[in-house]
């Protein structure tokens, strides 16, 4: 009987150890638990704010590049007016310096006609 009360003392005792180290484990486990759940959340704020920067960066560089095909085309115009009023001035220029030999023209012809009149 002594043997059977101890048997059963050690076995008790031994079951106490069990629950103990069972219940640290689920302790452990939970403390496990709640560092990833923290870890997840803080993972996922990270990457939400990666995703809004990401946003901004798209946005700011579709409107960068929108506003550089519009100042591309902007240039494209003025290049054309400008190559257009300088073919303009080209050609007023020759119809200048085609007046100005008409002219020249006409002065010694006037001269050449007084001369031949005196």
């Amino acid at each position: 009987a002594a043997r059977a009360g101890a048997g059963e003392a050690e076995a008790r005792a031994a079951l106490a150890r069990a629950e103990t180290e069972l219940e640290a484990s689920r302790d452990e486990l939970e403390q496990g638990r709640e560092a990833a759940r923290a870890a997840v959340a803080e993972l996922d704020d990270a990457l939400e704010t990666a995703q809004d920067s990401l946003r901004t960066t798209r946005a700011a560089m579709e409107a960068a590049a929108e506003e550089a095909t519009a100042e591309r085309a902007a240039l494209q115009t003025n290049l054309t007016h400008a190559l257009s009023r300088a073919s303009s001035a080209e050609e007023a220029a020759a119809a200048g310096n085609a007046l100005e030999e008409a002219s020249r023209a006409a002065a010694a012809a006037a001269a050449a006609s007084e001369a031949s009149r005196t």
